[in-house]
């Protein structure tokens, strides 16, 4: 949990003050509640902020500059009017400072910073404080408040009360809401005005219980923080264009792939499809059996094509039943478990003839424990594979041996 205090101030920090040129400007240089009027006074503000970044926070020089060009902008657009006074880079650094306070390294306040300048105005009583609190209340850790802020720094910016109120009606707990919070990158104003809609629309159009939308939230909660109009239509065109009834099981798995890839995106990838001899029914059949193939890029589709069809030999209409072969990994998985079996099967290690599709489906652990560490004979193959050591194979039977003999 987040210990919150009182910012405390360095005499690096301090120096940097002392020689900035905004230290010494009065109401004459600085009109209107200390607002620069000029384009010089513009440029200086740049200069100094990007200099505070550079001896600071260690940025580059280059990234020192964007930043501060970013900050300037929405400056001038009147968004951080109010801050921009010659006590603005004493403020910056309380913010600074606070991060350090509660955990932050630096290397996690530059990324907060680079991706959401406008932070560094942020009031750390009024504004900072409060929002670490409520991180707080709904239980997260240390290290969950700092990967969530991190990965959507815009979360500090927002009033995000409406929002937990709709999550925590939706998902029915705490735990629940802190998945989505360190999950989702939407703007959290999004997810107030339209996920309870959308899980309404759900629940009417599709019939769609509130256990199993909970689930794919959890899962995939972007694709539900979109416009209702926009899940509507998705909605119909998934179960028209894609084939996939609002009765599947893999219906909402074919909305999510719908707004995560685009009507365009999805129709390329069939061509892809097509350009290794598969008919438009294959193409439906795979989908229907499982839309995540779809995921995956172009090129690592072609790719995974190029093995399953040219070096294994598998046909279209037997791939198409098969969705199994699309939604793991090539690298991982594919190649190491189709080479520890063929290692066996010219060894005469198999009892009999294991399907390959089947050995694909099994999780590591099972995978391991039948094919793998029973056969000293695929230890090194299986470990450089997959990129671990013979080492941990040998510790992991070990541990499982200890444990069948207890």
């Amino acid at each position: 949990m987040l210990k919150l205090g009182s910012c405390s101030y360095g005499v690096r920090s301090l120096c940097f003050f002392l020689r900035h040129p905004l230290f010494y400007s009065t109401s004459t240089s600085l009109p209107n509640h200390g607002k620069p009027s000029s384009s010089s006074s513009s440029s200086s503000f740049s200069t100094s902020l990007a200099n505070f970044l550079v001896d600071n926070l260690g940025f580059s020089n280059q990234q020192s500059l964007s930043i501060s060009a970013k900050l300037t902008k929405s400056w001038k657009a009147g968004e951080t009017s109010k801050a921009i006074d010659f006590n603005f880079f004493e403020k910056v650094n309380s913010v600074v400072q606070f991060f350090k306070q509660i955990g932050f390294q630096q290397s996690h306040i530059q990324k907060i910073i680079s991706r959401e300048p406008r932070v560094l105005v942020c009031r750390v009583h009024k504004t900072l404080k409060p929002k670490i609190q409520l991180f707080n209340d709904l239980g997260m850790s240390e290290s969950d408040v700092i990967q969530t802020i991190v990965r959507n720094p815009m979360i500090l910016r927002q009033r995000w009360g409406p929002a937990i109120h709709a999550l925590k009606n939706v998902l029915g707990s705490d735990e629940n809401v802190v998945t989505i919070l360190k999950k989702s990158t939407r703007n959290l104003n999004c997810t107030a005005s339209y996920l309870i809609p959308n899980v309404e629309l759900l629940q009417k159009y599709c019939g769609i219980s509130s256990d199993k939308i909970q689930k794919h939230i959890l899962r995939q909660p972007n694709s539900f923080i979109v416009k209702t109009d926009l899940l509507r239509d998705t909605l119909i065109k998934v179960e028209l264009q894609l084939g996939i009834p609002r009765d599947s099981s893999m219906f909402l798995y074919g909305v999510h792939i719908w707004l995560f890839c685009g009507e365009k995106n999805i129709k390329d990838k069939c061509k892809v499809f097509m350009s290794f001899g598969w008919t438009q029914s294959d193409v439906m059949k795979l989908i229907r059996g499982n839309p995540m193939c779809f995921t995956s890029s172009e090129a690592s589709i072609k790719e995974r094509l190029g093995y399953l069809m040219n070096q294994l030999g598998y046909k279209p209409d037997y791939l198409a039943m098969r969705a199994n072969f699309f939604t793991c990994s090539m690298k991982k998985r594919l190649l190491p478990r189709h080479q520890v079996l063929q290692i066996l099967k010219e060894k005469g290690l198999l009892r009999m003839d294991y399907v390959f599709s089947s050995a694909v489906s099994l999780s590591e652990s099972v995978f391991l424990r039948r094919f793998v560490l029973p056969f000293e004979e695929v230890h090194e193959v299986y470990a450089q594979l997959t990129g671990s050591s013979v080492e941990s194979l040998n510790k992991d039977h070990s541990i499982r041996g200890s444990r069948l003999k207890a």
